[in-house]
């Protein structure tokens, strides 16, 4: 049986962490400043499931560091509980950014 580690997962309704683009902008920011391998992933409702976290219509976000779960919290709102992950499950499965924000024309005619 593979290793596992405990991490911090931010759960809401989906669309509530993902819904404006701005998760998606803070991953791959961390990632440019801490690099690819940093233990902060996004789980859609299905990679949810697979991962057998509890809920329904949810969406979610795993880190290492308990701070980065946190400040996730107070800007996106949401709970936090631990899970047990295979580190590197998460990597293969769940490296994917979250979907672009939904561009709304905002054009006069």
């Amino acid at each position: 049986m593979k290793e596992k580690t405990t991490f911090y997962v931010l759960t809401a309704p989906v669309g509530q962490l993902c819904g404006n683009g701005q998760l998606r902008e803070t991953i791959r920011e961390r990632r440019n400043r801490k690099g690819e391998d940093v233990p902060f992933w996004y789980l859609s409702e299905e990679l949810l499931s697979k991962f057998e976290i509890p809920g329904n219509k949810l969406e979610a976000v795993v880190a290492e560091e308990k701070t980065a779960i946190n400040w996730l919290q107070l800007r996106f709102g949401g709970e936090i509980l631990t899970h047990n992950f295979d580190r590197e499950r998460l990597k293969n499965e769940a490296y994917d950014l979250p979907p672009a924000a939904n561009t709304k024309d905002i054009s006069t005619s």
